[in-house]
C-alpha cells in the first residue's frame, strides 16, 4: 500500500492506494507548528481510525507548497512507512513536460494534479484545482503544460471578505446560496457562490479560447464538486486527481 500526502496552508490530506484503487482520503489542519512526532501520531490515528493497517504501508509520497513542514512531514511519513518516503520536487522523474519561463518554480501540486489528469484525459485539457488558491493550469494538445493561473480560493477570499470588514458578519460558503440576497448575510453567500461560478466560466472560456474548441475541462478539490454542476462549460469533476497524480509518481520513481 503507498500513502500519498499533500501539504497546503490550511489542509494537510493523504489517501492510501492498494494498486491502482483508492483504500481511502483523509485530511487533518496543517499546523506549522507541529514536530514530526506530532505529525507522525495524527496521521496514524486517521489511518487508524479509517480502517488502515499503517504496517502494510510500503512507501509514501509527498507534496508541499509549506516549505517549513516539508521536512517534518518526510520524517513524519518514514516513521509510517516501511521504505522509500519520496518527496515531489527537483530530481524527481514526472515524465510532464513544461514548457514555462522557470520549471522550477512550478509548484509540487500543479505538477500532480497534471499529471493525474493526463492519466485520465487526453489533452488539450485545462485542469482547475479549487483548494486553499484557485488555481488553472493550461495543457496542449502534445501534452505540454505550457502555463497557469493562480487566483485567491473561494473559500479563503470569503474569510477575507468579512474579516476584514467590520460590518460584514462571519458567514460559510453555502452552496445552496439565493442569487439575489435579501439580506447581509444572503447577499454574501450569493457573492461568494454565483461570483466563484462566474469567474470559473470566464477563465474557462479564455483558456478554452487559447487552447482551442476540443480541450476537455477537468476539476478537482472539494469545493469543485459543488461549483462544476453550475458551470456554464463541461466541467468533469474529478475529487482526488492531485493524489493520483502523487500515486504515479511514487510508482514511477520507487
Amino acid at each position: 500500500m503507498v500513502l500519498t500526502v499533500h501539504i497546503d496552508n490550511r489542509i494537510l490530506s493523504l489517501a492510501a492506494y492498494d494498486g491502482e484503487k483508492q483504500a481511502i482520503y483523509a485530511s487533518i489542519g496543517t499546523d506549522p507548528l507541529a514536530t514530526a512526532d506530532q505529525l507522525a501520531a495524527a496521521m496514524h490515528t486517521v489511518l487508524s481510525f479509517r480502517g488502515i493497517d499503517t504496517d502494510v504501508i510500503e512507501g509514501a509520497v509527498i507534496s508541499s507548497v509549506v516549505p517549513s513542514l516539508t521536512r517534518t512531514a518526510q520524517c513524519a511519513a518514514g516513521q509510517l512507512a516501511a521504505g522509500k518516503v519520496l518527496v515531489v520536487g527537483a530530481g524527481m522523474r514526472t515524465g510532464l513536460n513544461l514548457r514555462v519561463d522557470s520549471a522550477g518554480t512550478v509548484g509540487s501540486d500543479f505538477i500532480a494534479t497534471a499529471i493525474g489528469a493526463l492519466h485520465e484525459f487526453a489533452p488539450p485539457l485545462i485542469v482547475i484545482n479549487l483548494a486553499g488558491a484557485t488555481t488553472f493550469s493550461a495543457i496542449d494538445k502534445d501534452g505540454v503544460l505550457i502555463g497557469r493561473s493562480i487566483l485567491p480560493g473561494v473559500e479563503s477570499a470569503l474569510e477575507h471578505l468579512c474579516q476584514s470588514s467590520a460590518q460584514l458578519p462571519l458567514v460559510s460558503f453555502d452552496s445552496h446560496a439565493p442569487l439575489i440576497g435579501r439580506g447581509t448575510v444572503d447577499a454574501i453567500k450569493s457573492g461568494a457562490l454565483y461570483g466563484a461560478i462566474s469567474m470559473l466560466d470566464g477563465m474557462t472560456a479564455r483558456y478554452i479560447a487559447e487552447l482551442g474548441e476540443s480541450a476537455s475541462v477537468a476539476a478537482t478539490g472539494e469545493i469543485a464538486g459543488v461549483l462544476a454542476p453550475l458551470c456554464s462549460h463541461t466541467v468533469l469533476y474529478r475529487p482526488r486527481l492531485l493524489h493520483d497524480g502523487l500515486r504515479l509518481l511514487y510508482q514511477k520513481n520507487r
